[in-house]
This record gives C-alpha cells, sequence and structure tokens, in this order.
C-alpha cells in the first residue's frame, strides 16, 4: 500500500497532472530539434534526420536513472505541417500505435503516449482544490525523479539537470506538498470536531 498521497481516489479519472510530460513545442523553442542527444530528465532524448528531409524524422528516447543507466529506446515518430505564417510546426506521432499526432506526450511507469491513449482529462475538469493541490505535488515530485508518495523524502539533483532547475523545482514541490498537507490537516481537524460532537450525543 502506497502512503499518504500515493494514490487516488478510486472514482476519479487520471489527469494530465499525474503523469510527466514531454512537449516537442517547447523543444523545437530551445532549437533541441537538431540532430544529436539531449536531456530532458529523466529521459536521454536522441534526435534522428532522414537523408531525404529538411527536418527530423524521429527520436529515440532513452530512460536514465540515478545512476545514469540507459534501457531499451523508445522510438517516436516526428511529423510537421506548415504554419500560416511561414515555417514548421513539430509533432509527435503517438508511439502506442493509435497514429495521432500530439504536441505533448505523457509517461508514468510505462513508454509515453498521448493522452487519448491513456484515457486522461485535463486538471481543470476537476474542482476539487485539494485533490488539485495533490497531483500538482506528485507530479513536481516526479519531475525530480522522485516517487509520488508525499511520506518519501525529495530526491537530490539528478545527474544531467543543472542546479538552477533543480533549485526551482526542489522549490515548488516544498511549496506545493505544504499547500497539501495544509488542507489535510483542515480535514483531520474538521473531522475530528464532528467525532466530538457525535461522541457527546451518544
Amino acid at each position: 500500500m502506497g502512503g499518504l498521497g500515493s494514490g487516488r481516489r478510486s472514482n476519479s479519472k487520471a489527469t494530465t497532472s499525474d503523469y510527466g510530460r514531454l512537449d516537442v513545442r517547447s523543444w523545437q523553442r530551445q532549437g533541441l530539434l537538431a540532430v544529436g542527444r539531449f536531456v530532458c530528465w529523466p529521459w536521454n532524448v536522441e534526435v534522428i534526420m532522414s537523408p531525404n528531409r529538411d527536418e527530423p524524422n524521429m527520436i529515440r528516447l532513452y530512460h536514465c536513472n540515478q545512476s545514469d543507466q540507459h534501457g531499451e529506446p523508445h522510438p517516436v515518430r516526428l511529423s510537421w505541417t506548415p504554419c500560416n505564417y511561414g515555417g514548421k510546426r513539430a509533432w509527435f506521432i503517438c508511439p502506442r500505435g493509435c497514429g495521432h499526432r500530439a504536441a505533448i506526450l505523457y509517461y508514468g511507469d510505462s513508454s509515453p503516449s498521448c493522452r487519448h491513449c491513456r484515457q486522461l482529462s485535463y486538471e481543470s475538469q476537476h474542482d476539487s482544490g485539494w485533490h488539485r493541490s495533490l497531483r500538482r505535488a506528485r507530479a513536481t515530485r516526479m519531475r525530480l525523479g522522485g516517487s509520488a508518495n508525499l511520506t518519501e523524502p525529495l530526491p537530490g539533483k539528478p545527474k544531467g539537470m543543472h542546479w538552477g532547475t533543480y533549485r526551482r523545482l526542489f522549490s515548488k514541490a516544498t511549496a506545493r506538498e505544504q499547500i497539501f498537507l495544509g488542507g489535510a490537516l483542515t480535514v483531520l481537524t474538521s473531522l475530528e470536531k464532528s467525532i466530538s460532537r457525535l461522541n457527546g450525543r451518544v
């Protein structure tokens, strides 16, 4: 069994915030879609260029851990569409086989795939502020390469991650966990008062 914050409500649909994400739009803006490798923790990304095209047509994703070990590659095809005012926009082709173009792929314990294949809803479709803070706290922990279990300590800086990025994510994770735990304390206090009133009537 998981600890505090390690699971979801049984009647709730998983959201995009419950998973890590790979955003091809961000990579394109940063000029990363060129032949070679770069790190998007916890992935090492290899960009593959087709000899018959001006743009790369594939990437390979290698999952790395705290020891910087690589597993089997996850190939993901790229697609390019023209923009209205010139230039081209990059898309992922979902590697799970649905064939959908997607700007973002989501990953957890398995290989990345699109939102539709994972049947994810958007966080904004859920109204509970308490559960929203839980999802945000878990997502930030996962970006650091840590566990979604809030009872476990936050991990040290992953290999390949800049110190500035680590400090920013660590501060964000700490703040979001404090918000969630503050909400949890409020709920527990309210529950104790309700139990006390009920016991007084017995």
